[in-house]
Parts: C-alpha cells; structure tokens; sequence
C-alpha cells in the first residue's frame, strides 16, 4: 500500500511540537501574542475556482507546499487537476474524489515549500470528472469500524451481499483529509448478518476517514 501522508510526517511533528513549546511558554507572558503565522500577501485566497473550488488557505505540510479547499458545488468530483501561478511558472495539485461540502488539504505535486513571498495566483482547474452515481457510504447496510489494525466490516442489509464489495477512504489529520489521493480495499462478498476483518496495520479512527463505499446489489 502507499505510503501514508501522516505516518511520513512523524519525525516533522515531533520537532514541530518542540517548537510549539517554546513558542508557547516565550509568549505566556504577553497580554497579546503575536501569531506565528506568515500571512501569504501575494496569494489569491477565498476566491472560488471556475464556480465549485475555494481556495481557504495554502499551508505546508512534512515540507511541502499545500492548499486548504473545499467543494461548494452541488456535485461530487471523482477527479480534477488544479493549478496556480507562481512567479516561476505553474504548480499542480491532484483533486481525489472530493465530495460537495468537504474541505480537504491537496498536496503540491512538485517537490516545493510554502513560500510566502511567492506570488500564488490564477487558479485554475483542468480534467474535472464528476461521479456518475452519488458515492453513499451505505450506512444502512455495511456496519464498518476502525480499529487500531484492522477494519471491522459488517452486512446488516438482512441480504446476503454476493459481489465484492469495495470502500474508499482517505488519510486524515485532524478534521481534514488528505484530498490529494483516495485509498481503496476490497472485502469478498458477505453473507447477512455476517462480519469480516481486514488487516490494516496503518490505519486507526485518527488517520482514515472512510467516503463511500461501492459494490453490486
């Protein structure tokens, strides 16, 4: 399996925490902190690109430049390119399976930080493909829990479930997901009332955010 974005990030956390730290106890004493965030001057921000992507905030993440976006559209994105301009040509971000309403962190493709500096403008989106069927978790038949390892899958469709059955997820941290690539594994068909298991050594309820799930009814 691919390798995670949160997990990659350990060592940078630990550091950032230290730092975090010190940050913290300098200013205790002051009445007004000052942030220490630098603010982009020269990026375009809360604007919405070609009417269904707005842009929240650009950030870095384990050193690499990333945007906060979320879909304000009606319609579930399976897939879209986006793009901004920058002093020194063009910078690309996948868009995986983004759904109406969820904010997500997109991963620069190109191996560049934050810069704020640079100049951030002219966004734009390419390949946009919507699903053709509203991706649904199917709540009211698949029960599925995530454990420290594993995946708990269970058929409470009072049905047996004879097809594959496929669930989609992506990496998280915090409150956002990992926008930029989806992950999927399959479960054999299940019969009613029935649970299964699947080894995921690298997942837990703290980094996996399960989208939707597919099979045949």
């Amino acid at each position: 399996m691919k390798k995670r974005f949160v997990a990659i990030g350990l060592a940078v956390l630990v550091v950032i925490s230290v730092v975090a730290v010190i940050l913290v106890k300098k200013n205790s004493d002051s009445k007004n902190p000052q942030t220490t965030t630098v603010a982009f001057q020269n990026a375009q921000l809360g604007v919405t690109v070609d009417g269904w992507l707005k842009i929240i905030e650009i950030d870095e993440y384990y050193g690499r430049l990333a945007v906060v976006a979320e879909n304000v559209s009606d319609s579930d994105v399976e897939y879209a390119l986006l793009t901004v301009k920058t002093k020194s040509g063009e910078l690309t971000f996948n868009v995986s399976a983004l759904l109406r309403g969820t904010k997500a962190v997109l991963l620069c493709n190109e191996d560049v930080g934050s810069n704020p500096g640079e100049v951030y403008t002219a966004w734009q989106t390419k390949d946009k493909i919507d699903f053709v069927k509203k991706p649904v978790t199917n709540d009211d038949k698949l029960e599925i829990s995530i454990l420290d390892g594993s995946v708990s899958v269970k058929n409470i469709s009072g049905k047996d479930i004879e097809s594959d059955i496929y669930i989609y997820y992506n990496d998280k941290k915090d409150d956002l997901v990992n926008g930029s690539v989806t992950y999927k594994f399959r479960v054999d068909g299940i019969k009613a009332d029935s649970q299964t298991y699947v080894k995921a050594p690298e997942l837990n309820e703290n980094n996996c955010m399960i989208i939707f799930t597919d099979y045949d009814n």
